[in-house]
């Protein structure tokens, strides 16, 4: 072989240059790739995502987006590999990025760098594009939450109530710790005397280590460990102290990761746990860590959601309310919802906005029902008459007691306490009350005002056909991500993981939505 050929390395030019043309015939005219790509092109991305950063070796950042966004409204889900992986076997993807393949890695290194912080911005903007090129009813907001399993371990939960218990045995241990160190170093003649304090912080265990470590060194006493080893006091103190600074300084990581609330995951402590319809444990009650996902729909398009870890719906309304008003600019005059969302701060906060009244109360479907023996004793059943008075099944009159204000919540809340003096001789007594002093009641006038509102609003055909309208839009939405495409757990982990993805969810669904506008499905001729 010649010498010039051994040290010699084998090159294959190669000319780069688009190749959407060779797709372009291949690819139908209404094929939602093609919607995609408008979409997106017609949104002017470059306001929110700054490509600037991207290397000269990297790809298009527009076509990265077209694949995700695509990839996302065909399979509602779409890993990195799935991404990787149709970039090189599906002729819609090879369209888009010119017969490319970036790597998962690429595709992951888009999504962290340059996707992450823009896409909520984004998704506010493709709205905006839908609502210019389709009919989209916005003063109606149809708003319905569930919850989504987290990608969390399955025994990884912490119980707030729990850890509270063991905190203040450990604090117990810790205060018996002391005043046996304290005794034993008395005995010994060693001048060394702790202090009791009624609350133990980490620094001041860790102090006390550090001094049960000089009295060691001062006496030249050695640490023994194994089997057989006699360990001195003091090093049976310092383990002791050791090991309540390491659990007090989880107990306090546990507080603040809990941040009030009743249980966290610790593979995922963004994740509550929560009742689900699915059980995996057997059906044994367990609660599963999750998120609590708000979304507000109109005419089938996903305008806003809300990601949370509180477990009831009824605290979320307020703060889904505000995101939407950030994201648009104003606020819809209807929001229907169901029973989880009738609350006094939650009607306040639609009065103040000018919101009609919508959304149902948690005793408005017992309201409806006739008067029985069973139900007549109920406290929903006794609110005051034209006259202001309160009578109970029996006839009796209700007598004012006192009126309180509770500030507590968001909006003042003034309540009338009311007390029945004929309970003692009364012969339904025992089906009413089992309270000594007689049947008491509390009464808001101002939430009963906001219930009398809000049954007229349904009670009218425009409020049964919201009502149906939410049941068919609100939860379709939720039917058609979780059953259709088998979207009900996270993948991702973090409050910020799980919007993230949430949203890229969120906009396949819009897509698809839009091009079943754009493109409406042709009946098929009978034979």
């Amino acid at each position: 072989m010649p010498k010039y050929l051994v040290h010699s390395n084998a090159l294959q030019p190669s000319f780069q240059f688009p190749l959407s043309f060779v797709y372009d015939d291949s690819i139908p005219r209404d094929d939602i790739s093609r919607t995609v790509k408008e979409v997106v092109e017609g949104v002017n991305v470059f306001k929110y995502i700054d490509f600037s950063s991207r290397h000269d070796c990297g790809y298009d950042g527009l076509k990265l987006l077209q694949c995700i966004l695509l990839a996302y409204t065909l399979k509602g889900y779409a890993s990195l590999r799935d991404l990787e992986d149709l970039c090189k076997f599906d002729i819609r993807f090879q369209f888009i990025m010119d017969g490319l393949t970036p790597s998962f890695m690429a595709f992951q290194r888009f999504i962290a760098n340059n996707l992450r912080m823009s896409l909520e911005d984004l998704f506010v903007e493709f709205n905006r594009y839908f609502e210019a090129h389709d009919d989209i009813h916005t003063d109606i907001l149809y708003i319905d939450g569930t919850k989504f399993e987290a990608n969390a371990n399955k025994m990884t939960f912490v119980w707030m109530r729990s850890t509270k218990k063991y905190r203040q045995k450990r604090w117990v241990k810790i205060m018996e710790r002391i005043k046996a160190f304290n005794a034993y170093c008395q005995k010994e003649a060693v001048p060394v005397k702790l202090s009791v304090l009624k609350e133990f912080s980490f620094e001041y265990l860790v102090e006390i280590v550090d001094t049960i470590k000089g009295l060691m060194n001062q006496r030249k006493i050695e640490s023994k460990h194994g089997k057989g080893q006699r360990k001195h006091p003091f090093q049976r103190f310092k383990e002791g102290f050791e090991e309540d600074a390491d659990k007090i300084l989880k107990y306090s990581i546990y507080y603040r990761l809990a941040d009030g609330r009743n249980s966290f995951s610790k593979t995922d402590p963004g994740a509550t746990f929560m009742h689900m319809k699915y059980d995996y444990y057997n059906h044994t009650n367990v609660f599963k860590p999750g998120y609590n996902v708000q979304m507000g729909s109109s005419n089938r398009y996903i305008r806003h959601i809300y990601v949370s870890s509180d477990a009831n719906d009824l605290n979320t309304y307020i703060p889904f309310m505000e995101g939407y008003n950030i994201a648009y600019g104003d606020y819809p005059t209807k929001t229907p919802a169901d029973a989880g969302y009738g609350s006094y701060d939650n009607y306040s906060y639609c009065k103040e906005h000018h919101i009609e009244l919508f959304m149902k109360y948690n005793t408005y479907r017992k309201e409806q029902e006739k008067v029985t023996d069973k139900n007549r004793f109920k406290s929903y059943q006794m609110k005051p008459d034209e006259q202001g008075e309160v009578l109970c099944p029996a006839g009796h009159t209700f007598t004012f007691i006192k009126e309180t204000t509770d500030k507590r919540g968001r909006y003042e809340r003034k309540t009338k306490h009311y007390q029945n003096a004929h309970c003692p001789d009364c012969p339904l007594k025992a089906k009413c009350t089992k309270a000594k002093k007689g049947r008491t009641l509390k009464i808001t006038e101002k939430l009963i005002e906001y219930q009398e509102e809000v049954k007229a609003n349904l009670a009218k055909d425009e409020g049964k056909e919201l009502m149906t309208q939410r049941s068919v839009q609100a939860e379709g939405i939720f039917g058609e991500i979780k059953q259709d495409y088998q979207y009900d757990r996270f993948r991702r982990r973090g409050e910020t993981g799980v919007k993230l993805e949430l949203l890229l969810v969120s906009i396949g669904h819009n897509l698809r939505r839009y091009h079943r506008s754009k493109f409406p499905k042709k009946k098929q001729c009978e034979a």
